[in-house]
């Protein structure tokens, strides 16, 4: 049975419960199976949605700083993270399991944690755990309403985090959050393109493997047109990222690797 979880933060204690998250999903996704098995207990609610068992826990204390420190820092989607949630007083766990693929169960987890954040004034916005992202409520309802229909949204799915490399002509960066999903993160040491070139990048591959499986291979080059050919190659991770990657290889491999490591 696959797992996949999110984290709620909260500035005063929500009034929880299991027909306000129920009514919220049926009138924002019409997909949403009719829950069932439903459950409320002191601060844990569950239901059943489908196949897959939906459990939310709130904790009368805030997520430990030092989880949520690195990932504010870094935010793209939520500049001001760190003044806004430092002093957050609660949060609630969400876990959604079932015999689903990653992707489906991510899904509905995009699907309940927003229904959870809409459906209370106090909520801030969602630790997104397997990218050890921040994103803020308003931004993550809108990703779930407008852009999950469409495809996997990667944006709230997936970490890019790129800068310019040590020489100041080239970038480097990696991707957190795809592993979870069932496929190799992205990297690359000396990428011949700024950083926003390089995220654009990043999102588009995640975008299409999500959609279409690990059908990149070993040695297989990439690119936007004929000219532009990027090898990939299935190797270890330069980041400290565990198991296998899919390494972007612009040129000769850099010497000198980029300061940043993951959170």
């Amino acid at each position: 049975m696959s797992i996949q979880m999110s984290m709620v933060l909260f500035d005063g204690k929500p009034n929880l419960s299991v027909r306000e998250l129920r009514q919220t999903l049926s009138a924002n996704w019409a997909d949403v199976p009719p829950a069932t098995e439903e459950s409320e207990q002191d601060v844990t609610l569950s239901l059943r949605i489908g196949v897959a068992d939906v459990v939310v826990g709130l904790m009368p204390a805030p997520v430990p700083w030092s989880d949520l420190e690195g990932p504010c820092a870094t935010s793209i989607l939520w500049p001001n993270a760190a003044s806004t949630i430092r002093e957050h007083k609660y949060h609630a766990i969400v876990t959604v399991s079932g015999e689903l693929s990653p992707i489906e169960l991510s899904t509905l987890l995009t699907k309940v944690t927003a229904a959870l954040m809409i459906s209370s004034s106090e909520a801030l916005g969602v630790f997104w755990t397997n990218a050890a992202m921040i994103v803020p409520k308003a931004l993550f309802f809108d990703f779930s309403i407008k852009i999950l229909p469409l495809g996997p949204p990667v944006s709230i799915w997936i970490d890019c985090r790129v800068g310019w490399a040590e020489d100041k002509a080239t970038s480097a960066g990696f991707t957190t959050g795809l592993e979870s999903l069932g496929l190799m993160e992205l990297e690359t040491q000396r990428a011949t393109e700024p950083p926003s070139e390089l995220r654009s990048r990043f999102e588009a591959i995640a975008r299409y493997l999500l959609e279409n499986g690990p059908v990149i291979g070993d040695g297989h080059t990439i690119g936007e047109s004929e000219s532009e050919k990027i090898r990939v190659a299935h190797s270890h991770s330069a980041f400290g990222a565990k198991g296998t990657v899919m390494s972007l290889v612009y040129g000769p491999s850099a010497e000198k690797k980029p300061w940043w490591k993951r959170w």
